[in-house]
């Protein structure tokens, strides 16, 4: 089970998608990228276009979606490819895993969030209004095409996005920490966090062992996504943060405070105190509905050092206590 991951320029990997232009290119595709595509795709029939991707990353749209790719007459030997940020590829794939009982799917991520996590491992799925990403598959993509021209194209919000995840490979790998603190080029370190997850979910696809390692950061931070409406790496970013807080974990919050640095984060724009509506109540309803929930108990990543992470199983209870006991969660 492994990604086939491609590292291209822009020249190389519109050369390689116009070998389809004679055939039957089925898409989903993020409209925002339209002008950054080969012309002919623009006018190309059987192109599913997203205007807001993560709002449409439900199930409405996805089924609107296979209903298109079926009038257009796609067939078990198609393969759609997905265009855009993780949520593009995330609803891209999960169409191409149900469709025909699974199409072939290939990946060209857009976002730097997408390039080093969004598009990568086949977690295909959409959102419903008790969480995130709660309907899903597994559907590893065929190929994913990492063209870091494309990172040129982003804003501001969704470059501090990319950088809120690219913090949390830095406390998985040793490699993308040194990276990080010797403020490499970001393609460079983007190329490292989309190795080290690829190489992940190789030796764990199914992600009953050290894949779940991927999630650090990701119990407080999609409660954070949810409740304050922020981007989805700007939310992992804060879910560490807090959770290294919330444990007591100084050595590995000081660590945060160094990446976060190096990366040119604006830390007082991930501190909970810059939300005034933030809601209690609201955030901990949320984690009842989270996927590692089972039971009464909840699994959370822990970081023990640069590259030593595990799992632990927590009391629900226990740590919703330590959390409301917290001072920045009871001053907000």
């Amino acid at each position: 089970m492994k990604s086939n991951l491609s590292y291209l320029k822009k020249l190389e990997l519109f050369k390689e998608l116009d070998d389809y232009k004679d055939d039957q290119f089925f898409a989903v595709a993020d409209q925002r990228v339209k002008n950054h595509l080969p012309q002919w795709i623009s006018f190309s029939p059987n192109i599913f276009w997203l205007k807001q991707p993560e709002e449409e990353k439900n199930l409405e749209v996805f089924g609107n979606a296979v209903e298109f790719f079926l009038k257009q007459g796609i067939c078990r030997s198609s393969t759609i490819y997905a265009i855009g940020g993780g949520a593009t590829t995330d609803l891209a794939g999960f169409v191409a895993a149900t469709i025909q009982r699974g199409v072939p799917w290939v990946a060209i991520p857009t976002t730097l969030l997408a390039m080093i996590d969004g598009s990568i491992g086949g977690k295909v799925a959409v959102n419903m209004p008790q969480g995130k990403n709660l309907v899903g598959a597994f559907h590893l993509p065929e190929r994913v095409l990492i063209c870091g021209d494309f990172l040129s194209t982003l804003s501001e919000k969704e470059w501090m996005s990319g950088k809120g995840e690219v913090l949390k490979y830095g406390f998985l790998s040793r490699e993308v920490h040194d990276l990080i603190l010797s403020k490499a080029p970001i393609e460079e370190i983007a190329l490292a966090c989309a190795k080290h997850k690829s190489q992940v979910v190789e030796r764990d696809f199914k992600e009953t062992g050290e894949r779940i390692n991927l999630n650090l950061g990701h119990t407080l931070g999609h409660a954070f996504e949810s409740t304050l409406k922020i981007p989805h790496g700007h939310a992992v970013a804060m879910g560490l943060r807090y959770l290294f807080k919330v444990t007591g974990n100084d050595e590995a919050l000081a660590e945060w405070e160094q990446l976060a640095k190096a990366l040119t984060l604006p830390v007082e724009k991930l501190e909970l105190g810059a939300f005034f509506h933030f809601d209690l109540k609201s955030f901990l309803d949320y984690l009842d509905h989270d996927k590692k929930k089972s039971g009464t108990t909840l699994r959370l990543v822990i970081v023990k050092g640069i590259g030593n992470c595990y799992t632990e199983e927590v009391v629900l209870k226990d740590f919703k206590a330590k959390i409301c006991a917290h001072a920045d969660f009871k001053s907000s």
